[in-house]
């Protein structure tokens, strides 16, 4: 009886809007309660039958709530599918980073594009640091670049290790020391930055416009690093014309600084310009190298030569990196080794090396003058 009223009611509130859609699309009451009692009659069989309107109600609800669940492992099952789809991207990424290849100059970026001399082998840009630094070991136009200015900065660490540590501090000086480190310093910094520049100057235009500034801030660095203690021993006993020619070249490194730092410095058109600049800031030795000359001891002529021998290793250098030859007669025959920059650094090296000899040289001769001097006893 009870399953019998719950039809009812369901069946009746079908007949309402039934009887609406009915009234709304014209048609007659009679229709409309045949309608209904077919329902009731329908309804009451199935309750008749055995099967509850419950039971059917619930049936629903339990395949909406399947439904749900179905939906819910859907998105899960997407969710996943696109995670594992970004990590394998990273991983195909990463592995072709990892497997880059060198490629023609025509290929490479405005950016990287410097020496059209050189016409393989160049490194793709590579934005990660730590690929930079692994192509350190892989053949390459910046190979040889990079090997010879970083074994360069190896070897003037070790030297500066064991100058300082055979320095004989009872003999010479504070001031000798500080010479000698102020020289140590500049070389090293000079081809510390040069080898980081050449490493890391694929990573992307911005890096390679910071690491270039860095590369010629080294080199007005080393200049005034090795100024400095040659016009002290030069000019030991004028300290006037020592301070005179210091000021100088202070002033002349901090405008070849303050130019470096401009962006375009470093673009190719420009390689005259930088040439010029540091040129005339290293020959601004040369006016009181005359001087010197003019006034000079006789046995400081060695210390003297071995300057002059630094000078032109530095020209020569510098001419061969500007005009670029060998490549510019060789195109293409000088990718790997043999480049005008490569020979570039290596003069760099060895002038640098020549001068410490000068410097040590000038410092010994020093040394031996005023151990020499005789001692006025004060009665």
């Amino acid at each position: 009886m009870q399953r019998l009223q719950t039809t009812v009611t369901f069946s009746s509130s079908a007949e309402e809007i039934s009887h609406s859609s009915d009234e709304a699309s014209g048609g007659g009451s009679a229709n409309t309660d045949d309608k209904t009692n077919t329902r009731i009659k329908t309804h009451t069989k199935s309750s008749s039958d055995g099967q509850p309107l419950v039971s059917v109600v619930k049936s629903h609800r339990r395949n909406g709530s399947l439904r749900q669940r179905f939906e819910s492992a859907e998105q899960l099952v997407q969710k996943f599918v696109t995670e594992a789809e970004a990590v394998a991207e990273h991983a195909v990424i990463k592995l072709c980073s990892d497997a880059w290849h060198v490629c023609h100059f025509n290929a490479l970026p405005k950016w990287l594009q410097d020496n059209d001399f050189l016409h393989k082998g160049h490194r793709p840009p590579l934005p990660s640091f730590r690929q930079c630094f692994k192509s350190v070991f892989r053949l390459h136009t910046e190979t040889g670049n990079i090997w010879t200015h970083g074994l360069g900065a190896a070897l003037f660490v070790l030297l500066f290790a064991y100058s300082m540590v055979t320095f004989d501090y009872r003999e010479r000086s504070f001031v000798d020391g500080l010479m000698l480190g102020i020289y140590f310093c500049g070389a090293i910094t000079c081809l510390s930055f040069s080898t980081i520049f050449h490493t890391c100057s694929c990573h992307s235009r911005e890096v390679s416009k910071f690491c270039s500034k860095l590369d010629y801030c080294g080199i007005s660095i080393q200049i005034i690093g090795s100024m400095i203690p040659a016009l002290y021993y030069g000019f030991y006993d004028n300290q006037i014309m020592y301070l005179t020619y210091i000021t100088v070249g202070v002033v002349l490194c901090i405008i070849s600084i303050v130019i470096s730092m401009w962006d375009k410095f470093s673009e190719p058109k420009f390689r005259p310009l930088r040439v010029g600049v540091f040129l005339v800031f290293g020959l601004s030795n040369v006016v009181p190298g005359i001087h010197w000359a003019i006034v000079l001891e006789s046995h400081l002529i060695g210390s003297f030569l071995l300057f002059i021998l630094q000078g032109m290793l530095y020209v020569i250098g510098a001419a061969l990196y500007a005009i670029r030859i060998p490549e510019r007669f060789f195109p293409g025959k000088c990718d790997y080794w043999f480049q005008s920059h490569q020979i570039f650094h290596i003069l760099v090296v060895t002038a640098a090396i020549v001068h410490l000899n000068g410097i040590n040289g000038m410092a010994a001769l020093r040394l031996s003058e005023t151990q020499l001097q005789p001692v006025v006893e004060v009665q």
